[in-house]
């Protein structure tokens, strides 16, 4: 097997890890689909909790573990879900998750008593705490291209802002006009059409190396959760006084220290700490934290004003809160595809916050007689806008730049803070309302309305303490996010890239600069990267651009060659990744500079990036270069085989291509993506031929010689010369083995076809039966038989 140097590659596009899917739009209505349902179940069954108590005949003691068990279980699994979804597939683990979710839901509608609804509610948050990380994984993995990712994450992000909001519209419409138990059976109806988009729309992604679990972390981080969301929830239903209150809340805590202590020592870690390592996903974690507490304070008790206040029912109730859906939808595709990429994450989230403490702040100022349209509406739009520029924003942020094998987990460490702080506004928030309508009751006994007046004072002080806790997100924010300019922006990156990219990809200098990259074959791989700087670069006011260089799977490339050029093609300094894939470049240059890796058996890539003086931080994706197969099909005696059919299949059985064979016998398969392959070639009057090649990043040559298929036809005539019909013939090879058995037509004749040649034995059923020898040579042979006995008269 020969193999033939391939032409060099062409740089690919920057910055993504693989080939966007084309249904990936499509897979976004699933992924959506899915997110709104488990979004949903957390208000939908809160509204139908009446009926289904006196349907079902529970107390009010045991109507919060309706809530609760759902709550333990989908919280203290989140991360075990998150790192299944990295261990067995992201498609996986969504579609079980899908299904599991939606039997249980089944289950719970058609509960004949309080332990059937309590046990299908835990199952539900079970699957859930598969499905939901699964969802957000799969959405950061198709949308891989910026622009893309930004509008995605918009839409995906404004589905789970608004989710709530949507679960009392849709709770109040199922309860009053149709039954309780349809806020249960509306996930079914929601889960089968996501089902089957999920198995159509969505794609398979396996890890290429498993991680392994670890079953103590998982463990840990279980428990942990388990005691922090209960004793949270204790805290609602009992005292912040009762034991069973700050036992949990004290075990989960030392659970959860231990945790982190063990992530660090951990071998194949649950939540690898590097997840959290980066500043802006740490702020996108915090301001989903804390925003979830505070916004509790908008869904929860603005439905008491509403309801036991303004007398509203629980489908107007509902109703009242579109407004802000609509108001944080348009603000949540503003941020992520216009404001962020032009001001960065630093500004808009702050502002955000900043505008969700101005709508708490005015929700304080409601009255007895305050109206919807005056009072109320107003600065639930100004909630609707808050929150739009900061949960898709925060979304996107904490999983971007996360390697493949940890988005599962990623995606769960965002579902966690969501349900944690979620739990914690819950409980916290009631309580402080508690104690506020107790001591407003006892200061004001004498006031004829002082229930209804303590009902909305209790309103207003967790109002203020939601605000409060905005306020706390905006410093956190703004402390945390980096600027515009060291955050990399997902969607200005892309249209920088994109635009520069194209104007230097046709550029004379860049064949040089793509040779001027290429790594020596004796270089070795370096733990850290080694800066070979321009003897202009020194220390004092140059700037560093450093990141990773990746593959299409996400795994890192060592011993790439990193090459900075000025725009005359000047080099300006190089260096080689490390063993983890990390490169580091200094330059003193300011404005447009060109950016190029290359590593053996890799597309070079090339990337355009505007400098200012600042350090930067770039990482750089490079694909396999595509190998090809070459080759001719001969016959047995050396002649070139015109027409034959050569098909390249990959080792699971799937074809990769097939082309025909020209006059000259040759073939040419382009565009394999490196690996083994199995190659099958047939051609008419000649034996096919199967055989293991592999292909590498060059072209590889595969030549074929195909033996010629041999054919033994002949009769069977009794002894007078009479032809025999229906008499069987077998034929035997020199090894004893049997090849195939014929029956003879009415004309007395067989054939066996498609032979090696070789000696083969031929045996015809006769009184005694008759065998004979013969030996092909590649040709038609003809073999005569005659039966030993007379046929009766």
């Amino acid at each position: 097997m020969e193999v033939i140097p391939a032409p060099t590659a062409q740089a690919g596009p920057p910055g993504n890890t693989q080939a966007p899917s084309k249904h990936r739009w499509w897979a976004l209505a699933v992924i959506g689909l899915a997110q709104l349902m488990v979004v949903l179940d957390a208000t939908i069954v809160n509204i139908a909790l009446p009926s289904a108590q006196q349907d079902l005949g529970f107390d009010n003691n045991d109507r919060q573990w309706i809530v609760t068990a759902y709550s333990l279980a989908f919280g203290s699994l989140l991360l075990l879900g998150g790192r299944l979804a990295d261990l067995f597939g992201r498609k996986t683990t969504f579609i079980v998750g899908l299904v599991g979710f939606a039997a249980a839901s089944a289950l719970g509608g058609a509960a004949n008593g309080f332990t059937m609804l309590v046990v299908a509610r835990a199952v539900q948050g079970l699957f859930g705490a598969l499905l939901a990380p699964a969802a957000l994984s799969l959405l950061t993995t198709t949308f891989t291209e910026a622009k893309e990712r930004a509008r995605a994450f918009g839409i995906f992000g404004a589905i789970a802002g608004s989710g709530a909001a949507v679960g009392l519209v849709l709770g109040g419409l199922l309860t009053e006009y149709l039954d309780w138990r349809w806020t249960l059976y509306v996930n079914d109806v929601i889960a089968l059409p996501a089902l089957i988009g999920a198995i159509f729309f969505i794609g398979r992604s396996v890890p290429a190396e498993r991680p392994k679990l670890d079953v103590l972390g998982v463990v840990l981080a279980s428990g942990g959760l388990f005691g922090i969301v209960y004793g949270f929830a204790n805290a609602e239903t009992h005292d912040w006084d009762n034991w069973m209150t700050w036992g949990f809340l004290a075990a989960g805590a030392v659970l959860l220290a231990v945790f982190f202590l063990w992530q660090t020592r951990a071998k194949h870690p649950v939540l690898p700490l590097r997840v959290l390592a980066d500043r802006d996903r740490a702020g996108a974690l915090s301001a989903m934290l804390i925003s979830s507490v505070g916004m509790f304070g908008v869904f929860l008790f603005l439905t008491y004003y509403l309801q036991s206040t303004l007398g509203y029912s629980p489908v107007k109730n509902g109703v009242a809160f579109l407004p802000m859906v609509g108001a944080l939808m348009v603000a949540a595709q503003l941020a992520t595809t216009w404001l962020v990429p032009k001001l960065g994450p630093k500004i808009v989230v702050p502002v955000g916050m900043l505008l969700s403490v101005g709508g708490m702040v005015w929700l304080t100022r409601l009255g007895l007689d305050s109206s919807y349209a005056a009072h109320v509406l107003p600065p639930l739009l100004l909630l609707g806008v808050g929150l739009g520029l900061t949960m898709p924003v925060a979304m996107s942020y904490a999983t971007l730049g996360v390697e493949a094998q940890d988005q599962g987990v990623a995606s769960a460490a965002v579902n966690t803070t969501q349900q944690v702080g979620g739990s914690i506004g819950t409980a916290l928030l009631n309580t402080l309302a508690a104690s506020a309508a107790t001591d407003y009751a006892k200061d004001h006994m004498s006031d004829p309305l002082v229930k209804a007046n303590a009902a909305l004072h209790s309103y207003e002080v967790a109002y203020w303490w939601s605000a409060g806790f905005f306020a706390f997100a905006l410093i956190v924010t703004v402390l945390l996010f980096r600027g515009k300019k060291k955050a990399n922006a997902p969607a200005e990156v892309a249209e920088e890239t994109e635009a520069q990219v194209a104007a230097t990809a046709d550029a004379p200098t860049m064949a040089d600069a793509a040779a001027m990259a290429e790594v020596p074959a004796t270089v070795e791989a370096a733990a850290t990267p080694v800066l070979v700087g321009a003897p202009d670069a020194g220390p004092s006011g140059a700037a560093v651009i450093r990141g990773q260089i990746r593959d299409g799977a996400g795994a890192p490339v060592p011993r790439t060659a990193v090459t900075l050029l000025d725009s005359s093609g000047r080099q300006l300094a190089r260096a080689t990744s490390g063993a983890d894939g990390s490169y580091a470049v200094e330059t003193v240059e300011h404005g447009s500079l060109v950016l190029i890796g290359s590593a053996s058996g890799y597309q070079p890539q090339v990337v355009t990036l505007t400098l200012n003086g600042a350090s930067v931080s770039h990482d750089l994706v490079i694909l396999p270069s595509p190998g090809g197969l070459v080759g001719t099909v001969r016959g047995g005696t050396a002649e070139a085989l015109p027409g034959a059919l050569v098909v390249a299949t990959f080792q699971r059985g799937d074809v990769a291509a097939s082309v025909t064979t020209g006059m000259d016998g040759g073939y040419r398969i382009v565009d394999l993506v490196p690996g083994d392959y199995t190659l099958s070639v047939s051609a008419p009057g000649h034996r096919p031929a199967a055989v293991p090649v592999t292909v590498s990043a060059e072209i590889t040559r595969s030549d074929i010689r195909l033996s010629v298929a041999a054919t033994l036809r002949g009769t069977v005539q009794t002894q007078d010369g009479r032809a025999l019909d229906d008499a069987r013939v077998t034929l035997i090879d020199a090894a004893g083995n049997v090849v195939g058995t014929r029956s003879t037509s009415i004309d007395g004749s067989y054939a066996f076809t498609d032979l090696s040649s070789e000696q083969y034995t031929v045996i015809a059923s006769g009184y005694p039966p008759v065998a004979t020898q013969v030996t092909l040579n590649g040709t038609q042979e003809g073999v005569d038989i005659q039966l030993g006995h007379k046929e009766v008269q």
